[in-house]
């Protein structure tokens, strides 16, 4: 069972844990929390859709891969939008993960076009303006892995930023409240290890070149009505296995 099946379904399951995460809630979050990536050169832009774009998904992933290409390599985005193996590889990672998720490609769809690398270059600007904002002590990690627990597989977050996690929607909307989902089942998960990692969430939207942060307690205790976090997440954890092996049986 993966994390995005869990962020659209086991509604009674949401509902019971984290019963405040209501569409009133995020309208509140969205006007409260969400700001500008304020870059460089100053706010950064959003990204305009543009005609030409064959497949929104596979350009998104190409953006993000490229940008951790260029940041593990210790190189600058235009540096690595100069290497055509760069470009190559973060194309390949992108039509792959792509694949992964059950997204059906045409076979002209696989290598994307020039002027869609040139689009998939300035989403990978605003990952690079985005995490100058950090300070260097606070390393970047892209798709950091999450252990599995009961029924609920291993999996790979989006972007970690020192003690923050971020998920990653490149899309031209607001945040949701799916959104917030899909990173507490990652929270969840990390919070049933002895591992200790973040202590804050975040979310990223690179397209429309927005982000928030928050602290886990703060958010866990919100939505759930006051009960302590970790306990929190344990019973979710539990409740999920629960509920997918009663789905499964009868």
């Amino acid at each position: 069972m993966n994390e995005r099946d869990i962020a659209r379904g086991f509604s009674a399951v949401w509902s019971e844990f984290f019963p405040m995460l209501s569409p009133t809630f995020i309208i509140a979050f969205n006007d409260a929390f969400v700001r500008p990536i304020l870059g460089r050169g100053g706010i950064v832009g959003p990204v305009a859709p543009r005609e030409g774009v064959r497949r929104p998904d596979v350009l998104a992933e190409f953006g993000f891969r490229l940008a951790a290409a260029a940041y593990e390599s210790r190189i600058s985005v235009r540096a690595a939008a100069n290497n055509e193996a760069v470009l190559d590889a973060a194309n390949l990672a992108a039509v792959n993960r792509t694949r992964e998720f059950g997204a059906p490609l045409l076979e002209e769809e696989f290598r994307l076009s020039d002027f869609e690398r040139r689009e998939g270059v300035r989403l990978a600007s605003v990952y690079e303006e985005f995490l100058a904002l950090w300070p260097a002590t606070d390393a970047a990690i892209f798709l950091p892995a999450i252990h599995g627990s009961g029924v609920l597989s291993s999996c790979f977050a989006d972007l970690a930023v020192g003690r923050t996690l971020f998920e990653v929607k490149t899309v031209v909307r607001p945040f949701h409240s799916c959104d917030l989902r899909q990173l507490l089942v990652y929270l969840a998960l990390q919070a049933m290890t002895d591992e200790k990692r973040w202590e804050y969430g975040g979310l990223l939207n690179p397209k429309l070149g927005v982000f928030c942060s928050f602290s886990v307690d703060w958010l866990v205790m919100r939505l759930s009505g006051g009960r302590p976090p970790k306990l929190v997440f344990s019973d979710f954890v539990q409740a999920l296995s629960r509920d997918f092996v009663l789905d499964h049986r009868f």
